[in-house]
């Protein structure tokens, strides 16, 4: 009875202040309190998602446990070690296999345009994996539950279609993203204008001596910039009226921009400037009224940001980097020695495509020899050959072709046509960070990575449907047909 009274009283709250008081006490049991302790809260997490209709509030916190928060969480974290012997297990993987008994259990079938082609990646994925065996795998049972903690966040892409059942739930997952996203740009001005991280503060881990350098190259949260991204530009360019869905958004999309440029991350750069500049001019975004307000609201953090000395030297830097790019068209495909992934990571995973074309080298010895995170699109054809790799960029170029052969249907007059340019824009910038700073995309994932991708995917479906379901509605009354 007083556990009944102390959820009912929690489930009061707001959902901000929910995310809040779980985030904290989660670190205080990762960081502070012993073992035991750490434990039993991971194990209340996951009985009450268990029991929990709220699916965007654990969604979004256990993004943050796998991907960040203000420079706490992060992979291999927030663990439990289930069997002994054996790597321990990211309590986020236990919330992923969690979702999908709690999907299966209400047996619903969300409407995804790309659902076939969702069942060919999956015939492939396990394709891949038996051929990986038959490749060579060698090494004890960790190892295989490597493979297993590789493909457990692909099961999101089945059980996020069933349990966000409204446009709303994806709207409450975005809002408690934008609190992950001006976190973790908090954290990062903090580490670059004290030399420390927030953990480090805190007396969590040692502070690292090192020598001065303009290299500063942090970035909190990636998965979780890249939802808050999404998410914003998606608010900008629904065309609503209310300021308090503009202002939020508009500081996410600068925070988050402006990360990828302190951190002088240049495909990440470059990849949101390609974003945030095509979504502003063709999706709607800019209209008359709300293209002041933005410029009003971005203008003077600008000004604010170039005022420190500290951050106009790290933008000084961040400049330089991309300067160096020139040299490719030179002939100099490292850039001044700085893109060591065009020339010896590239060869070298290509080298080992070469030897197993077709269907790559899947999860074995020498898949793992050749995987290189680093270069996106030649680690998938390494890992899982030429139909590998076409299958997949195959899906995401149809993903955009639907997009945008739905968008060229859709009447003018309905408001929110301008958000299926967002889906293109965003996905065919995300494969620009896919193919030049770090893999994205494949048959198996981490599960802050998998999170952000199985949310843009079936938020994607269900937008596509609900505007084909308006054509259709205006076809009607146009018709004279009952609404």
């Amino acid at each position: 009875m007083f556990i009944n009274r102390i959820i009912r009283w929690f489930n009061g709250w707001p959902d901000l202040l929910k995310f809040l008081v779980l985030i904290a006490v989660t670190v205080y049991a990762t960081y502070y309190a012993p073992a035991p302790v750490a434990v039993a809260w991971y194990a209340v997490m996951a009985v009450a998602y268990f029991f929990s209709t709220n699916e965007a509030l654990w969604l979004a916190l256990f993004l943050a446990t796998a991907d960040g928060f203000a420079s706490y969480f992060g992979m291999y974290e927030v663990t439990l070690t289930v069997l002994p012997g054996l790597p321990a297990v990211e309590i986020s993987q236990i919330y992923i296999i969690l979702t999908v008994i709690k999907a299966a259990a209400k047996k619903l079938k969300p409407v995804l345009f790309y659902n076939k082609y969702l069942q060919i990646l999956l015939i492939f994925m396990i394709f891949n994996v038996l051929w990986g065996q038959l490749m060579g795998l060698s090494g004890g049972l960790n190892v295989y539950f490597r493979v297993i903690k590789g493909i457990i966040p692909m099961m999101l892409f089945y059980s996020i279609p069933r349990l966000f059942v409204s446009r709303e739930m994806y709207e409450k997952f975005f809002r408690l993203v934008f609190i992950i996203v001006l976190a973790s740009f908090a954290a990062q001005l903090f580490t670059l204008l004290t030399g420390m991280s927030p953990m480090e503060a805190g007396g969590i881990v040692p502070q690292e001596v090192e020598e001065e350098s303009n290299d500063f190259r942090v970035f909190y949260g990636p998965a979780s910039a890249l939802a808050g991204l999404f998410g914003a530009l998606y608010f900008l360019s629904t065309g609503r009226n209310n300021p308090r869905d503009r202002i939020i958004p508009v500081m996410v999309v600068f925070a988050a921009y402006a990360m990828a440029i302190i951190s002088a991350t240049r495909g990440w750069i470059i990849s949101f400037t390609f974003i945030i500049v095509l979504t502003l001019l063709f999706s709607g975004t800019l209209r008359t009224r709300r293209g002041i307000y933005i410029v009003v609201a971005i203008v003077p953090l600008s000004l604010w940001f170039l005022s420190l000395p500290v951050i106009s030297d790290q933008i000084s830097f961040a400049r330089e980097r991309l300067q160096k790019i020139e040299a490719i068209s030179e002939g100099d495909i490292t850039a001044g020695g700085t893109l060591m992934r065009l020339d010896y990571r590239s060869q070298r995973t290509l080298g080992g495509w070469s030897e197993n074309p077709l269907f790559g080298w899947g999860p074995s010895d020498k898949g793992y020899d050749y995987d290189d995170g680093h270069v996106g699109n030649q680690s998938l054809l390494a890992t899982s050959g030429i139909v590998g790799f076409v299958l997949l960029n195959g899906f995401l170029v149809w993903f955009i072709y639907m997009m945008v052969s739905l968008y060229s249907r859709t009447p003018r007059m309905v408001r929110e046509r301008g958000t299926l340019l967002v889906f293109v824009f965003f996905l065919a910038g995300w494969f620009i960070i896919h193919s030049t700073s770090g893999q994205q995309f494949n048959y198996s994932g981490f599960p802050g990575n998998i999170i952000t991708q199985s949310v843009f995917f079936s938020f994607g479906a269900m937008q596509y449907q609900r505007i084909k379901a308006i054509i259709i509605h205006g076809k009607k009354v146009r018709k004279g047909s009952p609404a």
